[in-house]
Protein backbone atom coordinates (compact mmCIF):
# COMPACT_ATOMS: atom_id res chain seq x y z
CA UNK A 1 0.00 0.00 0.00
CA UNK A 2 1.45 3.34 -1.07
CA UNK A 3 0.91 6.55 0.91
CA UNK A 4 -0.23 8.86 -1.89
CA UNK A 5 -3.26 6.75 -2.91
CA UNK A 6 -6.94 6.82 -2.09
CA UNK A 7 -6.57 3.28 -0.76
CA UNK A 8 -4.19 4.47 1.93
CA UNK A 9 -6.32 7.54 2.66
CA UNK A 10 -9.31 5.31 3.39
CA UNK A 11 -7.18 2.79 5.30
CA UNK A 12 -5.60 5.50 7.49
CA UNK A 13 -8.92 7.24 8.17
CA UNK A 14 -10.66 4.03 9.23
CA UNK A 15 -7.64 2.82 11.21
CA UNK A 16 -7.20 6.06 13.14
CA UNK A 17 -10.93 6.45 13.81
CA UNK A 18 -11.20 2.97 15.30
CA UNK A 19 -7.89 3.42 17.12
CA UNK A 20 -9.01 6.43 19.14
CA UNK A 21 -12.78 5.91 19.39
CA UNK A 22 -13.35 2.16 19.54
CA UNK A 23 -10.19 0.29 20.60
CA UNK A 24 -9.58 0.09 24.38
CA UNK A 25 -6.27 1.47 25.60
CA UNK A 26 -4.89 -1.94 26.58
CA UNK A 27 -5.54 -3.33 23.06
CA UNK A 28 -4.00 -0.49 21.08
CA UNK A 29 -0.59 -2.20 20.62
CA UNK A 30 -2.25 -5.38 19.34
CA UNK A 31 -4.43 -3.28 17.03
CA UNK A 32 -1.32 -1.62 15.55
CA UNK A 33 0.12 -5.07 14.82
CA UNK A 34 -3.07 -6.22 13.09
CA UNK A 35 -3.40 -3.07 10.98
CA UNK A 36 0.29 -3.33 10.08
CA UNK A 37 -0.27 -6.86 8.81
CA UNK A 38 -3.24 -5.71 6.71
CA UNK A 39 -1.21 -2.79 5.36
CA UNK A 40 1.76 -4.97 4.42
CA UNK A 41 -0.29 -7.84 2.97
CA UNK A 42 -2.23 -5.50 0.65
CA UNK A 43 0.34 -5.70 -2.20
CA UNK A 44 1.68 -9.28 -2.07
CA UNK A 45 0.01 -11.21 0.77
CA UNK A 46 2.55 -14.05 0.69
CA UNK A 47 5.36 -11.68 1.66
CA UNK A 48 3.67 -10.98 4.98
CA UNK A 49 4.98 -14.41 5.97
CA UNK A 50 8.50 -13.24 5.07
CA UNK A 51 8.54 -10.21 7.37
CA UNK A 52 6.89 -12.24 10.13
CA UNK A 53 9.45 -15.05 9.74
CA UNK A 54 12.39 -12.63 9.83
CA UNK A 55 10.81 -10.93 12.83
CA UNK A 56 10.56 -14.27 14.65
CA UNK A 57 14.21 -15.05 13.78
CA UNK A 58 15.35 -11.65 15.03
CA UNK A 59 13.33 -11.90 18.24
CA UNK A 60 14.43 -15.48 18.88
CA UNK A 61 18.13 -14.76 18.34
CA UNK A 62 17.86 -11.59 20.41
CA UNK A 63 16.20 -13.38 23.34
CA UNK A 64 18.77 -16.17 23.09
CA UNK A 65 21.56 -13.61 23.45
CA UNK A 66 19.83 -12.00 26.41
CA UNK A 67 19.45 -15.39 28.09
CA UNK A 68 23.19 -16.12 28.20
CA UNK A 69 26.26 -14.34 29.46
CA UNK A 70 28.61 -16.49 27.37
CA UNK A 71 30.27 -14.16 24.86
CA UNK A 72 30.86 -16.93 22.33
CA UNK A 73 27.23 -18.03 22.41
CA UNK A 74 26.02 -14.44 22.08
CA UNK A 75 28.30 -13.95 19.09
CA UNK A 76 27.01 -17.12 17.42
CA UNK A 77 23.38 -16.11 17.90
CA UNK A 78 24.10 -12.63 16.56
CA UNK A 79 25.94 -14.06 13.54
CA UNK A 80 23.14 -16.54 12.82
CA UNK A 81 20.41 -13.90 12.92
CA UNK A 82 22.32 -11.30 10.90
CA UNK A 83 23.39 -13.91 8.33
CA UNK A 84 19.81 -15.12 7.79
CA UNK A 85 18.53 -11.56 7.45
CA UNK A 86 21.24 -10.38 5.07
CA UNK A 87 21.04 -13.54 2.95
CA UNK A 88 17.30 -13.03 2.62
CA UNK A 89 17.84 -9.41 1.60
CA UNK A 90 20.53 -10.48 -0.86
CA UNK A 91 18.36 -13.17 -2.43
CA UNK A 92 15.28 -11.06 -2.99
CA UNK A 93 16.91 -7.75 -3.88
CA UNK A 94 20.30 -8.61 -5.37
CA UNK A 95 20.18 -12.09 -6.93
CA UNK A 96 19.06 -10.70 -10.29
CA UNK A 97 21.73 -7.98 -10.09
CA UNK A 98 24.38 -10.62 -9.36
CA UNK A 99 23.24 -12.81 -12.27
CA UNK A 100 23.23 -9.85 -14.67
CA UNK A 101 26.73 -8.84 -13.55
CA UNK A 102 28.09 -12.35 -14.10
CA UNK A 103 26.48 -12.54 -17.54
CA UNK A 104 27.87 -9.13 -18.52
CA UNK A 105 31.39 -9.99 -17.38
CA UNK A 106 31.28 -13.38 -19.13
CA UNK A 107 29.51 -11.90 -22.19
CA UNK A 108 27.44 -15.01 -22.10
CA UNK A 109 24.25 -16.19 -20.38
CA UNK A 110 25.92 -18.06 -17.55
CA UNK A 111 23.24 -17.69 -14.87
CA UNK A 112 19.47 -17.68 -15.33
CA UNK A 113 17.88 -14.37 -14.38
CA UNK A 114 15.54 -14.95 -11.42
CA UNK A 115 12.07 -13.49 -11.80
CA UNK A 116 11.51 -12.21 -8.27
CA UNK A 117 9.10 -9.58 -6.98
CA UNK A 118 11.09 -7.65 -4.38
CA UNK A 119 9.13 -7.59 -1.10
CA UNK A 120 7.79 -4.19 -0.11
CA UNK A 121 10.28 -2.22 2.04
CA UNK A 122 12.64 -5.16 2.54
CA UNK A 123 15.60 -2.77 2.76
CA UNK A 124 14.00 -0.92 5.66
CA UNK A 125 12.79 -3.74 7.89
CA UNK A 126 15.95 -5.83 7.41
CA UNK A 127 18.07 -2.87 8.53
CA UNK A 128 15.87 -2.47 11.60
CA UNK A 129 16.25 -6.18 12.42
CA UNK A 130 20.05 -6.02 12.05
CA UNK A 131 20.11 -2.98 14.35
CA UNK A 132 18.21 -4.90 17.03
CA UNK A 133 20.56 -7.89 16.90
CA UNK A 134 23.71 -5.77 16.95
CA UNK A 135 22.49 -3.61 19.81
CA UNK A 136 21.39 -6.62 21.85
CA UNK A 137 24.84 -8.14 21.33
CA UNK A 138 26.52 -4.87 22.37
CA UNK A 139 24.33 -4.59 25.46
CA UNK A 140 22.51 -1.48 24.26
CA UNK A 141 19.18 -3.33 24.38
CA UNK A 142 18.66 -5.07 27.70
CA UNK A 143 15.17 -6.46 27.14
CA UNK A 144 13.04 -7.66 24.22
CA UNK A 145 9.31 -7.80 24.87
CA UNK A 146 7.26 -9.80 22.40
CA UNK A 147 4.45 -7.23 22.07
CA UNK A 148 6.77 -4.23 21.90
CA UNK A 149 8.83 -5.99 19.24
CA UNK A 150 5.72 -6.96 17.25
CA UNK A 151 4.59 -3.33 17.19
CA UNK A 152 8.12 -2.26 16.25
CA UNK A 153 8.10 -4.74 13.36
CA UNK A 154 4.60 -4.08 11.97
CA UNK A 155 4.31 -0.33 12.61
CA UNK A 156 2.73 0.57 9.27
CA UNK A 157 3.71 4.28 9.02
CA UNK A 158 7.39 3.31 8.68
CA UNK A 159 7.02 0.10 6.68
CA UNK A 160 7.11 1.69 3.21
CA UNK A 161 9.92 4.24 3.34
CA UNK A 162 11.15 4.65 6.89
CA UNK A 163 12.43 6.48 8.81
CA UNK A 164 14.51 3.58 10.10
CA UNK A 165 13.54 3.28 13.77
CA UNK A 166 15.66 2.38 16.80
CA UNK A 167 14.10 -0.11 19.19
CA UNK A 168 15.44 1.63 22.29
CA UNK A 169 13.51 4.85 21.61
CA UNK A 170 10.44 3.20 20.07
CA UNK A 171 9.59 0.38 22.50
CA UNK A 172 9.05 2.51 25.65
CA UNK A 173 6.26 4.40 23.87
CA UNK A 174 4.19 1.29 23.07
CA UNK A 175 2.76 0.83 26.58
CA UNK A 176 2.18 4.53 27.29
CA UNK A 177 0.23 5.69 24.24
CA UNK A 178 -1.73 8.86 24.91
CA UNK A 179 -4.08 10.80 22.61
CA UNK A 180 -2.18 13.73 21.08
CA UNK A 181 -3.10 17.16 22.39
CA UNK A 182 -5.01 19.47 20.07
CA UNK A 183 -1.92 21.40 18.98
CA UNK A 184 0.08 18.20 18.42
CA UNK A 185 -2.83 16.65 16.54
CA UNK A 186 -3.04 19.69 14.26
CA UNK A 187 0.72 19.65 13.69
CA UNK A 188 0.63 15.97 12.67
CA UNK A 189 -2.28 16.58 10.30
CA UNK A 190 -0.22 19.41 8.82
CA UNK A 191 2.77 17.06 8.40
CA UNK A 192 0.60 14.55 6.53
CA UNK A 193 -0.88 17.20 4.23
CA UNK A 194 2.54 18.74 3.66
CA UNK A 195 4.01 15.34 2.81
CA UNK A 196 1.24 14.57 0.32
CA UNK A 197 1.73 17.99 -1.29
CA UNK A 198 5.49 17.49 -1.55
CA UNK A 199 5.04 14.09 -3.15
CA UNK A 200 2.11 14.68 -5.50
CA UNK A 201 2.35 18.37 -6.36
CA UNK A 202 6.11 18.91 -6.49
CA UNK A 203 7.95 15.56 -6.80
CA UNK A 204 5.57 13.93 -9.28
CA UNK A 205 5.36 17.13 -11.34
CA UNK A 206 9.14 17.15 -11.79
CA UNK A 207 8.88 13.91 -13.78
CA UNK A 208 7.70 15.99 -16.74
CA UNK A 209 11.17 17.52 -17.00
CA UNK A 210 13.36 14.45 -16.38
CA UNK A 211 12.86 12.81 -19.78
CA UNK A 212 16.52 13.11 -20.83
CA UNK A 213 17.52 10.62 -18.14
CA UNK A 214 15.47 7.88 -19.80
CA UNK A 215 17.15 8.37 -23.18
CA UNK A 216 19.40 11.42 -23.63
CA UNK A 217 19.29 11.13 -27.44
CA UNK A 218 15.60 10.31 -27.92
CA UNK A 219 14.79 13.93 -28.82
CA UNK A 220 16.89 16.88 -29.99
CA UNK A 221 17.51 18.18 -26.47
CA UNK A 222 19.44 21.39 -25.95
CA UNK A 223 21.82 22.20 -23.11
CA UNK A 224 19.04 23.95 -21.19
CA UNK A 225 16.90 20.79 -21.38
CA UNK A 226 19.64 18.73 -19.77
CA UNK A 227 20.18 21.24 -16.96
CA UNK A 228 16.44 21.49 -16.35
CA UNK A 229 16.32 17.69 -16.15
CA UNK A 230 19.21 17.56 -13.67
CA UNK A 231 17.76 20.26 -11.41
CA UNK A 232 14.25 18.84 -11.72
CA UNK A 233 15.50 15.46 -10.54
CA UNK A 234 17.36 17.17 -7.70
CA UNK A 235 14.04 18.64 -6.56
CA UNK A 236 12.10 15.46 -7.30
CA UNK A 237 14.19 13.13 -5.18
CA UNK A 238 14.25 15.51 -2.22
CA UNK A 239 10.52 16.21 -2.20
CA UNK A 240 9.75 12.54 -2.86
CA UNK A 241 11.85 11.27 0.07
CA UNK A 242 10.96 14.04 2.49
CA UNK A 243 7.31 13.86 1.47
CA UNK A 244 7.09 10.19 2.41
CA UNK A 245 8.92 10.93 5.66
CA UNK A 246 6.50 13.73 6.54
CA UNK A 247 3.52 11.45 5.96
CA UNK A 248 5.09 8.69 8.07
CA UNK A 249 5.98 11.07 10.92
CA UNK A 250 2.53 12.66 10.83
CA UNK A 251 0.59 9.38 10.81
CA UNK A 252 2.83 7.98 13.56
CA UNK A 253 2.14 11.09 15.62
CA UNK A 254 -1.59 10.60 15.11
CA UNK A 255 -1.12 7.11 16.57
CA UNK A 256 0.61 8.64 19.59
CA UNK A 257 4.10 7.42 18.61
CA UNK A 258 7.15 9.61 17.92
CA UNK A 259 9.56 8.48 15.23
CA UNK A 260 12.82 10.16 14.16
CA UNK A 261 13.06 13.08 11.79
CA UNK A 262 14.69 12.21 8.48
CA UNK A 263 15.63 15.46 6.72
CA UNK A 264 16.95 18.82 7.87
CA UNK A 265 17.46 21.20 4.92
CA UNK A 266 20.24 19.07 3.37
CA UNK A 267 20.66 21.27 0.28
CA UNK A 268 21.79 24.10 2.58
CA UNK A 269 24.68 22.03 3.93
CA UNK A 270 28.07 23.76 3.75
CA UNK A 271 30.01 20.52 3.21
CA UNK A 272 29.31 16.94 2.19
CA UNK A 273 29.70 15.65 5.74
CA UNK A 274 26.99 18.02 6.95
CA UNK A 275 24.85 17.01 3.97
CA UNK A 276 24.89 13.42 5.19
CA UNK A 277 24.03 14.52 8.71
CA UNK A 278 20.92 16.15 7.25
CA UNK A 279 19.94 13.83 4.37
CA UNK A 280 18.00 10.65 5.13
CA UNK A 281 19.30 10.93 8.67
CA UNK A 282 17.95 7.59 9.90
CA UNK A 283 19.83 5.82 7.10
CA UNK A 284 23.05 7.84 7.38
CA UNK A 285 23.26 7.22 11.15
CA UNK A 286 22.57 3.51 10.55
CA UNK A 287 25.39 3.35 7.99
CA UNK A 288 27.67 5.17 10.45
CA UNK A 289 26.82 3.00 13.46
CA UNK A 290 26.61 -0.44 11.83
CA UNK A 291 29.04 -0.27 8.88
CA UNK A 292 31.49 2.64 9.09
CA UNK A 293 32.36 2.44 12.79
CA UNK A 294 32.63 -1.39 12.91
CA UNK A 295 35.01 -1.19 9.93
CA UNK A 296 37.23 1.04 12.05
CA UNK A 297 35.66 4.42 11.39
CA UNK A 298 38.17 7.25 11.43
CA UNK A 299 40.38 5.75 14.12
CA UNK A 300 43.14 4.58 11.79
CA UNK A 301 45.39 6.23 9.24
CA UNK A 302 43.88 8.56 6.61
CA UNK A 303 44.01 5.85 3.93
CA UNK A 304 42.20 3.37 6.18
CA UNK A 305 39.54 5.99 6.96
CA UNK A 306 39.09 6.68 3.25
CA UNK A 307 38.70 2.96 2.50
CA UNK A 308 36.12 2.64 5.30
CA UNK A 309 34.21 5.58 3.82
CA UNK A 310 34.30 4.04 0.34
CA UNK A 311 33.00 0.69 1.59
CA UNK A 312 30.27 2.25 3.73
CA UNK A 313 29.05 4.58 1.01
CA UNK A 314 29.23 1.94 -1.72
CA UNK A 315 26.97 -0.24 0.45
CA UNK A 316 24.71 2.77 1.05
CA UNK A 317 24.44 3.19 -2.71
CA UNK A 318 23.68 -0.50 -3.22
CA UNK A 319 21.04 -0.28 -0.49
CA UNK A 320 19.18 2.27 -2.64
CA UNK A 321 19.10 0.09 -5.72
CA UNK A 322 20.49 -3.10 -7.24
CA UNK A 323 22.58 -1.51 -10.02
CA UNK A 324 26.18 -0.44 -10.50
CA UNK A 325 25.08 3.16 -11.03
CA UNK A 326 23.94 3.22 -7.39
CA UNK A 327 27.25 1.72 -6.23
CA UNK A 328 29.22 4.37 -8.11
CA UNK A 329 26.90 7.06 -6.72
CA UNK A 330 27.81 5.81 -3.26
CA UNK A 331 31.50 5.84 -4.14
CA UNK A 332 31.11 9.39 -5.47
CA UNK A 333 29.92 10.45 -2.04
CA UNK A 334 32.61 8.36 -0.37
CA UNK A 335 35.22 10.26 -2.37
CA UNK A 336 33.60 13.55 -1.38
CA UNK A 337 33.59 12.59 2.29
CA UNK A 338 37.23 11.46 2.16
CA UNK A 339 38.33 14.70 0.45
CA UNK A 340 36.38 16.80 2.94
CA UNK A 341 37.91 14.95 5.87
CA UNK A 342 41.42 15.43 4.49
CA UNK A 343 40.69 19.10 3.78
CA UNK A 344 39.28 19.78 7.25
CA UNK A 345 42.15 17.97 9.00
CA UNK A 346 45.16 18.94 6.89
CA UNK A 347 44.28 22.29 5.30
CA UNK A 348 41.71 24.26 7.30
CA UNK A 349 43.75 24.39 10.57
CA UNK A 350 46.68 25.89 8.65
CA UNK A 351 44.79 28.65 6.80
CA UNK A 352 43.54 31.55 8.92
CA UNK A 353 40.79 32.80 6.60
CA UNK A 354 39.39 29.27 6.27
CA UNK A 355 39.29 28.95 10.06
CA UNK A 356 37.64 32.37 10.38
CA UNK A 357 34.83 31.54 7.98
CA UNK A 358 32.34 34.29 7.16
CA UNK A 359 29.24 34.69 4.97
CA UNK A 360 31.10 34.66 1.66
CA UNK A 361 32.98 31.47 2.47
CA UNK A 362 29.78 29.91 3.80
CA UNK A 363 27.86 30.77 0.62
CA UNK A 364 30.64 29.40 -1.55
CA UNK A 365 30.81 26.19 0.49
CA UNK A 366 27.04 25.68 0.23
CA UNK A 367 27.17 26.25 -3.55
CA UNK A 368 30.08 23.84 -4.00
CA UNK A 369 28.42 21.14 -1.88
CA UNK A 370 25.14 21.57 -3.76
CA UNK A 371 26.93 21.25 -7.12
CA UNK A 372 28.69 18.09 -5.92
CA UNK A 373 25.39 16.54 -4.79
CA UNK A 374 23.59 17.55 -8.00
CA UNK A 375 26.24 15.92 -10.21
CA UNK A 376 25.92 12.79 -8.10
CA UNK A 377 22.19 12.64 -8.73
CA UNK A 378 22.87 12.06 -12.44
CA UNK A 379 24.12 8.59 -11.47
CA UNK A 380 21.13 8.03 -9.23
CA UNK A 381 18.57 9.08 -11.84
CA UNK A 382 19.90 7.36 -14.95
CA UNK A 383 19.28 3.70 -15.76
CA UNK A 384 22.82 3.18 -17.06
CA UNK A 385 26.26 4.76 -17.18
CA UNK A 386 25.63 5.54 -20.85
CA UNK A 387 22.53 7.55 -19.93
CA UNK A 388 24.46 9.40 -17.21
CA UNK A 389 27.26 10.17 -19.66
CA UNK A 390 24.74 11.35 -22.24
CA UNK A 391 23.09 13.77 -19.84
CA UNK A 392 26.41 15.14 -18.55
CA UNK A 393 27.75 15.46 -22.08
CA UNK A 394 24.68 17.38 -23.17
CA UNK A 395 24.78 19.63 -20.09
CA UNK A 396 28.52 20.36 -19.95
CA UNK A 397 29.91 20.12 -23.49
CA UNK A 398 29.23 22.66 -26.26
Amino acid sequence: MIFNTWTFAIFATVTLSLYWFAIPQRWKPQYIVVTGCIFYAWSVPAYLLLILALGVITFGCGRAMLATSDTGARKRWAFLGIALITLTLGFFKYSRFFALTVDQVARHNVLPLPQIVVPLAISFFTFEFVHVLVDVYLGKIAELDVLDFAVFTMFFPTLVAGPIKRYQSFAPQVRSIEPPEREVFALNIYRVILGIAKKTIIADSMSVFTGPFADPTALPYGRLDYWVAILAYTAKIYFDFTGYSDIAIGVAGLLGIRIPENFDRPYWAENISTFWRRWHMSLSTWIRDYIFIPLGGSRGRPLATAINLFIAMALAGLWHGAAWTFVVWGLWHGIGLAIHRGWSVAVVPRVAWLRAGGPTLHAGSVALTFAFVVLGWTLFAASSFAATAGVLRGALLP
